[in-house]
């Protein structure tokens, strides 16, 4: 018998021995486990599957975001569909998204964030798009680029994304959407942000918006019109606060921000202010798939009124939003 052969029979004996081995030992656990009550171990439940169990100290995940109204909408709270995570420029000056050249070229640029302390994000791609302005409009696409996000609080977060934009030659409103996925995201509901704004000046003392609601189910729907005076609200400043070693909130701290934070965004809070006078036509629409339909606001402001005033339209068809946009008059 040559020497290959041997050192293989050896190597069939070894491997045997070892699964004998193995198999006492799992034999072994699992009577201890059963003695000790019959509650499956986090080892034992990954038994026999081929995974290992990752510990949540070990393991973490990005979660890259932007402003999301459907997001917030989602958990109950008021929205603006002016976007502060996206603006135009144009030569490298910010301009009012609501007042835009036909077949001008524009930076839009979007604000991402990571709202994770431990794992950064590389090479994210950022997709831009536009809709026809109003609610539910056709969605055409501008283009990709790839971000990179590092951690909550660390140098490059927020990062931004920008992206080159050739304005259609036909004049008119058009809403942005900015959007991106991640495969390890911890949170991936929070990954679309719009920008859908409209600005006009009262006469005398009306202001009239005009614009499209569309179905872009495959079924029939009715769609429901809301309108709120909500407005972003402004930022605490965090002052002189010393610097700290582990600026990581507690659970507890965690759980009472959010609480304050939803009492802060309630829509019921933010209804149409005293004196003013929003008509929506119609205030509701049956749509067939894929039908469009004009909807008009026509705004009176109480006497003597100056400045501006912001309203939000977001359309639902039931509790699920399917856009809106913010109209501004001024006076």
């Amino acid at each position: 018998m040559n020497a290959v052969v041997i050192v293989f029979l050896l190597i069939l004996v070894l491997l045997a021995i070892v699964g004998l081995l193995a198999i006492l030992f799992f034999v072994g656990y699992r009577k201890k486990a059963r003695a000790q009550g019959g509650k499956p171990s986090r080892f034992a439940a990954y038994q026999g599957t081929g995974c290992q169990h990752v510990p949540g100290h070990i393991y973490k995940q990005p979660d890259p975001m932007i402003y999301s109204q459907q997001y917030l909408l989602s958990k109950g709270l008021a929205v603006t569909w002016k976007n502060p995570d996206i603006h135009l420029e144009l030569g490298g000056v910010e301009v009012d998204s609501s007042d835009l050249k036909p077949n001008t070229n524009y930076d839009v640029v979007a604000r991402i964030w990571n709202n994770s302390l431990d794992a950064v994000v590389v090479g994210m791609p950022v997709d831009f798009s536009f809709l026809s302005f109003g609610i539910g409009g056709t969605k055409t696409h501008i283009g990709t680029t790839p971000v990179d996000l590092a951690v909550k609080g660390a140098p490059g977060c927020p990062a931004f994304a920008r992206m080159l934009w050739l304005t259609p030659k036909t004049p008119g409103h058009y809403c942005l959407l900015v959007e991106f996925t991640w495969a390890d995201d911890a949170n991936p509901f929070n990954n679309v942000g719009q920008h859908n704004t409209e600005v006009k000046p009262l006469n005398s003392p009306h202001a009239e918006f005009v614009f499209p609601v569309r179905n872009e189910a495959r079924a029939e729907r009715q769609i429901d019109l809301r309108v709120d005076a909500y407005t972003l609200p402004v930022f605490p400043d965090c002052g002189d606060r010393p610097a700290v070693d582990n600026p990581r909130p507690t659970r507890q701290e965690v759980v009472q921000r959010l609480r304050r934070i939803a009492a802060a965004n309630d829509p019921k809070d933010f209804p149409v202010p005293a004196g003013w006078t929003v008509a929506v036509d119609p205030p509701a629409l049956v749509l067939a798939p894929e039908e469009e339909r004009m909807v008009k606001i026509d705004i009176t402001a109480p006497d003597g009124f100056s400045g501006q005033q912001t309203f939000n339209v977001t359309g639902f068809a039931g509790t699920t939003s399917v856009g809106g946009v913010t109209l501004t008059v001024t006076g």
